[in-house]
């Protein structure tokens, strides 16, 4: 054989390696892919302070106890979070002893999210075949004060885990309407690390609004909408899993009374989320944060109208296009 065709095949080897390399991984989103970073050991943490109470003489003796041995403790992500919802020992030593019964039944629902990750991963990677250019985020599970079930900060999801693992069964002894109303109805774990995981999907600024959110330090209650709407959008309709089963049941009834609500609040108030957004501690008569729903049923016409289906879910992640989503959902 000539130093020709030596050169061929060499040519030729080198290209069905570089066609086969394609094949199995860069036109295949679901190999190759990390697995998430999982952080738990923060509940650890928790239960650990927790157990140490019993030795508190008094309610400084508590503090210093939470502190040293929670707080002081965060993990990296962890302090984000505390950073992010202000939470101080104090203030867990005060919810501790509000509801003594509800962190006994909440505690054996925490301690299990270890055997939940597998199936956290499985949901990850179902996201990643579905939206473009997916990104990972890492998730941190953490004891909060009652006050939030989760956020996000870049490409991690902070989860309130007390909220978050509560079932009908948990103790809610003394609560208010909110706890009473939110907790047992989050939906299952895996569903609120879904609709979170593709909050750190989202990006960019409604640019046409920023002297509005100046003056008013907030966005419109439509691109709000829209922003809450789309993760239930792309998690209920794409995955079939939802955190919001409550307000897609009560939605589903009162459909055509909330668009025409929905209409006139964005006409005339449209910085004023008390009907429709994080109002859990005020509203009356009908489920809180009902602007999930209007949101999730703009972005489910936008979709359904688009010739471009993952175009449009790319379009569904831009902040900035939201005006656009409203317009072409054709929903009014």
């Amino acid at each position: 054989m000539d130093v020709h065709m030596i050169r061929v095949t060499l040519y030729s080897h080198r290209f069905c390696l570089l066609v086969i390399y394609w094949g199995l991984f860069i036109n295949n989103p679901l190999l190759g892919q990390e697995q998430a970073k999982i952080i738990t050991s923060d509940i650890d943490h928790f239960w650990n302070a927790y157990d140490q109470l019993a030795n508190a003489r008094k309610k400084s003796d508590s503090i210093d106890i939470i502190q040293k041995e929670y707080i002081d403790q965060a993990s990296p992500q962890f302090r984000k979070f505390l950073k992010a919802r202000k939470f101080t020992a104090p203030e867990y030593v005060a919810i501790l002893a509000r509801y003594p019964d509800f962190w006994l039944s909440i505690r054996p629902l925490t301690e299990n999210i270890v055997q939940r990750k597998e199936e956290i991963n499985r949901i990850l990677d179902e996201l990643s075949g579905q939206l473009p250019h997916f990104k990972r985020p890492d998730i941190c599970f953490a004891i909060g004060c009652l006050r939030t079930g989760g956020t996000t900060s870049r490409h991690l999801i902070l989860v309130g885990f007390e909220i978050a693992a509560a079932n009908d069964w948990v103790d809610k002894s003394g609560m208010d309407d909110w706890l009473q109303g939110v907790l047992g109805n989050t939906g299952d774990i895996v569903a609120m690390v879904a609709h979170e995981a593709v909050h750190t999907q989202q990006s960019g600024l409604p640019w046409g609004e920023i002297f509005s959110l100046i003056k008013h330090k907030r966005l419109t209650l439509l691109n709000m909408a829209i922003m809450e709407g789309s993760c239930d959008f792309i998690t209920k309709d794409l995955l079939g899993i939802s955190i919001n089963s409550v307000l897609h049941v009560y939605g589903e009834q009162h459909r055509n009374e909330l668009i025409r609500e929905f209409d006139q609040a964005i006409s005339e108030k449209p910085y004023d989320y008390s009907q429709w957004l994080y109002n859990g501690n005020n509203i009356k008569n009908r489920p809180a944060d009902l602007g999930y729903y209007l949101g999730y049923l703009i972005s489910r016409a936008f979709y359904q109208h688009s010739e471009f289906k993952s175009q449009a879910l790319k379009t569904l992640l831009k902040r900035g296009k939201y005006k656009r989503v409203f317009k072409e959902s054709e929903l009014y």
